[in-house]
Order: C-alpha cells, then structure tokens, then sequence
C-alpha cells in the first residue's frame, strides 16, 4: 500500500504578484493547500477567520504598511503554533531579526527551484514535528490529571520509530521511550533523574538542549542552513530539539526526537573513502603522464610540426587539470577527516602572501590582467598552518584570475582590521549570479552560464577554502554583481 504524505496549508503573504504566483504554484503542483495574502492586515484577517487552515506562513519581509515583522511579532503571542517561513532579496540583517523574534529560516526571493524546495522541506519536517511534539505534551499534561490515561501515552512514546528523550531545566532526563531506550542503553532505574551528558555520550547534544533551553525557541532558528546530526558512539542521528513550556510559557526542559542516519552516513563515507583511494592511485600516473607530454611538447625528443605542438598543449592543459582535480579531491578528503591543519606554527601572512602573488603573477600577464597587491606594514603574526593558509590564498586569486577577462584588474589587500587580519581579493570579472552567492561554497558546485562554460575547475576549491578557515577560526563572506566583479573577503583572529 502506497503512503500518501499528509498535505501542508500555507498562506503566502506577498505583494510582489509575480513571486506570489511563482510560491504558489510550486506548492500547489507539489499538492499542498494555498492561500495568498498580499499585506499584513489581509493576512491577519486569514488567520483570524479560518484559525485551522494555515500551517505554515510563507512571509515577506519587504511589505508596505505595518511590514513583517509586526505579524511575527502577533503571531508568536496569538499563534505560536504556525511556522513562519520568511522570504527577502538578501536574507540580511532584517531576516536574522526575523529568525530572533520566532521565523524559522529565510528563503531570498531570487530561489531557484531546487533551493525552494531545500528550504520549504525543512520547514514542513519542522512543522510536522512541532505538531507531534504538541500532541505528545497535551497527552503527558492530560495524564497528570488523569493518572489512567498514563499507559495510553507510555504505548503513543513507544510506537514512534524514532526515539524520544525529554529533559528537565537542569537537563536530567525526565522521559524516553522504548526506541530510546535501546539505542542508548537508557533504564529507568539508572537514567530517570541523570543528566543527557551522563547517559548520552554527546557534546553536540548537550549543546542544542542548553541552546534550546536558554533561547526560550525552537531549535530550527539557530541552526538555520545546517543539518543538525549528532554522533553517539557509532551511530549518527539528525536531531530536532525543542523547548518544553509549561501553562505560562515558562521554558521548564526540552524534547529531542533522534531520527537514526547511520546507513546514510556510511554509504556516504564508503563513497568517499573510494573516491579517495581513486584519486590517490591517479595522482602518480598522471604526473608521469604531465612530464612526459611535457618533454615531447618543449621539443626535448625531437622536432614537431604546429600541429602535433598545438594539440599536446591542448594535452598539456587537460593533464594539469586532471593533476588540480586530484589535489582537490584528496585536500577536501583531508579537510573531511578533520586533517585540515598539519602543523600549527607561527606565520608571516605578508611574506607569503607576496610570495603567492609573485607565484601567479605570471598567469595574470599571459591573461592580459592586471594584477595588484597592498600589503600593509608590520602585519601581526598569525598561528596557523602554512599549507592551509597558502591553499586558501592560491585558491581565491586564482579564481578571481580565472573569472576575469582580458583587461581586467585583480587587486589583492591585507591589512589588520580590528581584532582579525583580512585579507581580501577582488577582480572586476564576470561576477556570481545571486541565486548561486549562497550555494558558492558547496563542494563540486560549479556556476553555469556560458561564460563558465570555457572555464576549468573540480569545484571544490571554495568548499576547501572554507574548511580551512573553520579549522583556523576565520570566515570567509562574498560580494559579488554580475558584470561587475566579485570580492572575497577573509577574516582571521590574530589571537
């Protein structure tokens, strides 16, 4: 028998016709029921009106009139039990407020398709579980009162196929169910009255429950754009924590469902390790394979007409791709097993910052770019690893060399900026689409417009640019308009 998903009712409050429409359909094509709204008081008059037809609310933050913010604002005090879902052109400062006051993520109105549904299917799994979690509170406040209901709800907890763990205030656990119960080893005589930390061995978990506790809010605000798993053991676990309140809205524990991933994180490293060994196994061949065509392209066993000269250059170029792509694979795989950084020792960013540019200097002339530097003065040491930190900087002037065309300008700056050095590359190149700024750092994702095409790479450069700098304790953000150009800019603690 086919399971059919229960269907989500979402208002769409947006006075941009076109987006409205465009939010609309996708949900509707995908069978979710739809109303639309297009300001504050009409969205209010919805809700007011049909109290059980609205889910969760797909909300702009750029309305006239009162705007979206003061419909969180009455929605958290009158109906706390509709996820919002807020949408803007940056997702900037406007929409973390947002997220602070109770929304539950930030779609920008530029999505794509694919990105649409990442954000909305994490919210419905949001929704979906705050609704059963409602269910199973009002269940275990009805048996207070009505101690013969108390094996109704014990049977409710133990048919769920993922396990339940609640917490009081001082995170001692409270209640589990039978799911729990094996997967962690948990009894009532040893655990009732333990603190999480004790009986789950698990730092991440202990952290979302204080986080959960303290924030007096769902969990799905804080980790907006990641995916909360934890491991326990050998297993791993995507996790949903939320806060328990009591009559009054006194936050007095918390509630973890754990969903087991175990298999899909297994298939996932199984799949990594191979691409490794892979990739590990090529990298010899194919330096061998650079050197030879290489001794055969400069002429050093004999002479060579145009052609032959023409297509192993092409050779050339194909082989130092395969070569990069390799090295990428394995400095990812690196990055992966948390081997990101070899060496910790004391660096002079500017020496080898100048070193690099030097170094690379010569592939912006051959481009016919422009390439300058501003190094500023007596910049402080900095403690880190010198192959991560060379990688991030080749990997970012690279790409600004690679994404610029002819007469174009790459200009690189370091300097000390409050408490953190910065380092910033910007070339006025073809420049990042917006609807692909937020997607620049996933591993293999790669721009496609036709003037990518031309235009190699692995795509994992940024991805590795970044779990370096996580490594470090950097950051790294990225400016970009199409046409105009695109500027990186890195930040790391001195301290």
């Amino acid at each position: 028998m086919m399971l059919i998903k229960p269907t989500i009712n979402v208002l769409v409050v947006e006075n941009d016709i076109t987006i409205m429409q465009r939010c609309r359909q996708l949900l509707m094509d995908e069978g979710h029921g739809v109303r639309t709204a297009e300001s504050v008081e009409e969205a209010l008059d919805i809700t007011q009106k049909h109290p059980g037809d609205v889910d969760i609310m797909l909300l702009s933050l750029e309305l006239a009139g009162w705007g979206g913010m003061s419909l969180i604002n009455i929605l958290q005090k009158a109906r706390s039990e509709i996820l919002i879902m807020t949408m803007s052109t940056n997702c900037g400062e406007e929409a973390i407020e947002a997220m602070h006051a109770g929304a539950y993520d930030c779609i920008r109105k530029s999505f794509t398709k694919d990105r649409f549904w990442t954000k909305m299917n994490r919210a419905i799994e949001a929704f979906r579980c705050r609704r059963q979690l409602r269910v199973l509170r009002r269940q275990r406040q009805a048996t207070l009162s009505k101690p013969g209901r108390e094996e109704n709800l014990l049977a409710i907890l133990n048919s769920l196929a993922d396990a339940l763990v609640v917490a009081d205030w001082r995170t001692d656990i409270v209640l589990f169910n039978e799911k729990a119960a094996s997967l962690f080893g948990l009894t009532e005589a040893k655990t009732l009255g333990r603190p999480v930390s004790e009986c789950i061995e698990s730092d991440e978990l202990l952290s979302f429950i204080l986080r959960a506790i303290q924030s007096d809010s769902s969990l799905a605000p804080l980790m907006a754009g990641e995916e909360p798993v934890v491991k326990v053991q050998e297993k791993s676990f995507r996790v949903h924590v939320d806060p328990v309140k009591n009559g009054d809205g006194t936050v007095v524990g918390a509630v973890c469902l754990f969903h087991d991933v175990t298999g899909i994180s297994a298939m996932d490293k199984l799949r990594a390790d191979f691409l490794s060994m892979v990739s590990h196994e090529l990298k010899a061949p194919l330096s061998s394979l650079l050197m030879q065509i290489s001794v055969i392209h400069d002429g050093l066993a004999g002479d060579l007409t145009s052609k032959q000269t023409d297509l192993l250059g092409k050779a050339k170029e194909k082989t130092k791709g395969m070569i990069t792509l390799v090295n990428d694979i394995l400095d990812y795989r690196r990055i992966q097993e948390g081997k990101s950084i070899q060496k910790i020792e004391s660096l002079d960013l500017a020496e080898i910052l100048q070193r690099t540019v030097e170094l690379m200097r010569l592939s912006a002339e051959e481009k016919g770019i422009s390439m300058k530097s501003e190094i500023e003065e007596e910049v402080p040491s900095f403690s880190g690893d010198r192959g991560g930190i060379e990688a991030v900087f080749v990997n970012l002037i690279s790409n600004a060399i690679k994404y610029t065309p002819k007469g174009g300008n790459v200009q690189v700056v370091l300097n000390k900026a409050g408490k953190d050095l910065r380092f910033k590359v910007a070339d006025t190149g073809i420049g990042i689409p917006p609807e692909d700024i937020d997607r620049v750092f996933e591993r293999f994702y790669r721009i496609k417009t036709e003037q990518t095409r031309r235009v190699t790479g692995s795509g994992l450069g940024l991805s590795i640019v970044k779990g370096i700098l996580d490594a470090h304790n950097g950051s790294v953000r990225v400016e970009s308009e199409v046409g105009k150009g695109t500027t990186f800019v890195v930040s790391l603690p001195v301290s």
